[in-house]
């Protein structure tokens, strides 16, 4: 139930049922840049208590690997 800013990510595990609705707002020109990912809970964990996690841009990781590249490890680890 947060507010993202550039860089940032959010979790939200439904759960149990969580009302969820996206409000997003673009700039002058009506551009916004953004993607979900939808994962399926495992059975075991189908009814577990609906939440939110918000993590800023600047909590997120970031990796450069020994070729130059530049990741942000939003989850797991890289070259893990």
């Amino acid at each position: 139930s947060g507010t993202l800013g550039a860089g940032s990510v959010q979790w939200m595990t439904a759960g149990s049922g969580i009302l969820h609705q996206e409000m997003p707002h673009g700039n002058a020109r009506g551009q916004m840049h953004g993607f979900q990912l939808w994962g399926n809970l495992p059975a075991a964990q189908k009814m577990t208590a609906p939440r939110y996690q918000d993590i800023s841009g600047a909590d997120i990781p970031v990796v450069t690997d020994d070729d130059g590249t530049v990741v942000k490890v939003i989850t797991g680890d890289f070259w893990g």
